[in-house]
């Protein structure tokens, strides 16, 4: 079976080296190139090469996608998903219910906490791919969003996000309190947070912290509200396990061991 990985930068380049070969390990031909032809599975960061990912889907080819992880430090875990989905729109296979994998490098939840104070909107980065699904432009998410909480009776601050602060692109919205400083500070004040499908949904709920997420595609979708002020605390550990079963380090990578994980399915159908 023949993998084709298509890596765009360096940082693309860092992780599909180990993850091809974890393919080899299993058997697999693997090439590292610049452009797409048919195989039996195509490997992308992410999915701005979106004319490649079609044109695998359309010859019956698989496509997996890599990604930041979502636990822990983003730098060190990388997701692995099918389809050619971002995020909650990718298939995640090989996930399991046992949270021993969440508690050993990523736990513990602290408990759900229910307390007066801000609700908090988080801001993202113009331009990503994961807010193709917000239909308008993101500045008027965020002044929708603060209209509707102000409307139910909600103190409201704003967020932005620390990469779009460094590009000048923050973002604010007239009549809310912008606030900066570390995420933990910013959540240890906030009633609950509201996303459109940042990965601060997830970090807010492994914190006890309410969320909304008005996009399918985040990872927190299942465990959080899903319109302003909606504020909701389900049981959380078997999504947390799962989440645990969808990002691989580099060494499981490499090793085979997240093939073993999530290949089955392709292997199988050989």
């Amino acid at each position: 079976m023949k993998a084709i990985l298509l890596p765009r930068a360096e940082h693309h380049r860092e992780w599909c080296g180990p993850f091809g070969e974890g393919l080899r390990q299993h058997g697999w031909t693997v090439e590292v190139a610049s452009q797409w032809e048919p195989c039996d599975l195509l490997v992308c960061w992410g999915v701005r090469r979106a004319v490649e990912i079609q044109a695998q889907k359309s010859s019956g080819g698989e496509v997996c996608i890599l990604e930041r992880g979502y636990l822990g430090d983003r730098f060190k875990w990388t997701s692995v998903s099918f389809g050619g989905g971002l995020n909650g729109r990718g298939e995640f296979r090989g996930t399991r219910a046992d949270p021993g994998r969440f508690h050993e490098h990523f736990g513990p939840l602290k408990p759900w906490r229910r307390k007066e104070g801000y609700a908090l909107i988080i801001g993202q980065v113009p331009g990503d791919m994961s807010l193709r699904s917000i239909g308008g432009s993101l500045g008027g998410w965020y002044r929708e969003t603060a209209m509707r909480l102000k409307a139910t009776g909600h103190d409201v601050r704003f967020r932005p996000h620390p990469e779009a602060v460094k590009r000048g692109a923050g973002g604010s919205i007239a009549g809310v309190q912008t606030i900066g400083g570390d995420l933990q500070s910013s959540l240890d004040g906030a009633s609950h947070v509201v996303t459109w499908n940042s990965n601060t949904a997830v970090e807010a709920v492994i914190a006890g912290v309410p969320a909304v997420s008005m996009d399918i595609g985040s990872m927190a979708w299942a465990v959080t509200g899903h319109e302003p002020g909606e504020v909701v605390t389900p049981d959380r550990l078997e999504w947390a396990a799962r989440l645990a079963w969808k990002q691989f380090t580099m060494a499981e990578m490499a090793s085979g061991y997240c093939w073993d994980v999530v290949g089955q399915r392709i292997e199988a159908a050989a």
